[in-house]
Order: C-alpha cells, then structure tokens, then sequence
C-alpha cells in the first residue's frame, strides 16, 4: 500500500512538473531591487526549475508589445527575431540559452535569479542584443521552448507590462500652485513701485551728500569776502564784506545788497 502511494505522489509531481512550463506566467519580480522598473527597462522573476526536462533544447524570451500578441504565430516565435527588427515586427527574442542552464533554486538576495530586460546600452553588431526598450508599452513575454527552430512548448503570456512614464508637458500647470493671474500681475506691480521707490531714495542721498560737501567748501573758505577800505575823510567807510557765492546758493537768499558798517571818528 505504501508503495502504490509513493508511486502515485512520484508520478503527480512528475506530471505537475512537465505541466508547468504550459501553465508558468512570467512577471516582474518581487524582491525589493532598485530599477526593476523604470522608463526603458523592466526585471522578471528567473523561471525555477522548470525547464530541466528539456535539458537539449534551447529557451529564449519573446518581448512583444501586446498590440501584435494577437497576431503572433508559432511560426513567428520558432524563428528567433533580433533586437534590431523591433521597429517593424513590434516583437524580438532574447536570452538564448539552454534548458539546463536555468538554475532549480533562487539565490536571493543576489542579482541571480532575475532575468532584466533592456539593460544593454550599445547594440552594435550585436546578435539578439538586450537594448533599451523604446516604447513604453504596454509589453507581454514568454519563454519559448525551442528544437532546431521548431517550438516544443512554451509558457503563457506575462500580463501587461507597462514602463514607466514622465508627466506630459501639456498636463503641468504653468501657473504656481494656488495662485491666481491677477495675484502675479499685482506681484509683478508692487515690484515694479519698489523699484522706483529705491531709485529716489538713492537719488536723495546724492543730492544730500552734494549739499553736504558745498557747506565744508563754505565752512574751510569762509562765507565774507573783503572788497575794500575806502577814506572819506571825517568819515572812514570800513571793510565792505559781501556774502560768498555758495553761502547764497545754499540759503536760497535772493538780496546781495553789501552789508557796510560805517565808524565815526571826531
């Protein structure tokens, strides 16, 4: 009775295991690794340990948009399609290998284990290079299972993957945030006044600091000049003085009538 039992667990898990390749989804990994998704690249989960039953034939990865899933033949996934046809066919293949080159068992936390798609940055003369993918999607894959270009079996599609995508120009908002076009051009007046305001506050502390420096010239010169002493005879006409030019300039006095004192001598 035991034996029958642990013949008939053997040949379920036989069974469960050549049926996994029909029935394996692949999709973007899970483990916490920066990039996994970004604007040209994406990073799936590394098939475990169902491919070693087909240890002669050869695995590739099918990159296609979805929009030409539909339409894609056995014949078009048995003939492997380079990187480079990718503008035309919408569709390429990647990650030659052989079945028994994939591993039973993850190597976590390293990068073994995970399959990036679009990490080759220079493609040229490259076969089935893994360059950047140039669309943002959305994409699907799936593993093929390949014998001398004829396909032995394959997994199903991945579902939707799409890239990630920068915020479109015309979606942003010109405008700061929470701010009206009449706030801005009240903003743009009050800057404006500021500016005058400041031009004649220099222009004042000029023309103050000019007042300044002609009454120093007044102070070091003296504001009275001497004319002359003229005899009279009995009366003696002293020093005549006439006030100086800057003086009058400053004082704003409109009179320069000659102050005169006259002294009597008996």
């Amino acid at each position: 009775m035991d034996l029958h039992l642990k013949l008939g667990l053997l040949l379920t898990l036989v069974t469960s295991t050549i049926a996994d390749v029909p029935f394996y989804v692949p999709e973007i990994t899970f483990k916490p690794f920066p990039g996994k998704l970004t604007f040209s690249t994406f990073t799936l989960d590394e098939p475990q340990c169902i491919f070693h039953q087909y240890n002669t034939s050869t695995v590739w990865l099918v990159i296609a948009l979805n929009s030409v899933v539909p339409n894609l033949t056995a014949a078009n996934l048995s003939n492997p399609a380079d990187y480079s046809s990718f503008k035309t066919n919408k569709y390429y293949h990647i990650y030659n290998r052989t079945a028994a080159n994939y591993p039973c068992s993850d190597v976590a936390p390293n990068t073994v284990g995970m399959m990036p798609v679009g990490f080759e940055d220079n493609c040229t003369n490259v076969n089935f290079c893994n360059g950047p993918l140039t669309e943002t999607g959305p994409y699907r894959v799936k593993f093929v299972i390949l014998n001398n270009n004829t396909m032995v079996t394959s997994t199903r599609w991945s579902e939707l993957i799409s890239l990630r995508t920068g915020i479109s120009q015309s979606i942003l908002n010109p405008w700061p945030q929470g701010r009206s076009a009449g706030m801005i051009v009240l903003v743009v007046i009050l800057s404006v006044l500021l500016a005058i305001l400041l031009a004649c506050l220099i222009a004042a502390l000029a023309v103050g600091s000019k007042d300044i420096c002609w009454c120093h010239t007044i102070d070091n010169e003296g504001f009275l000049v001497k004319e002359e002493e003229v005899d009279m005879g009995e009366y003696v006409l002293n020093t005549t003085y006439v006030p100086h030019n800057l003086y009058m300039t400053h004082s704003k006095r409109q009179s320069t009538r000659p102050s005169t004192v006259y002294t009597v001598f008996k």
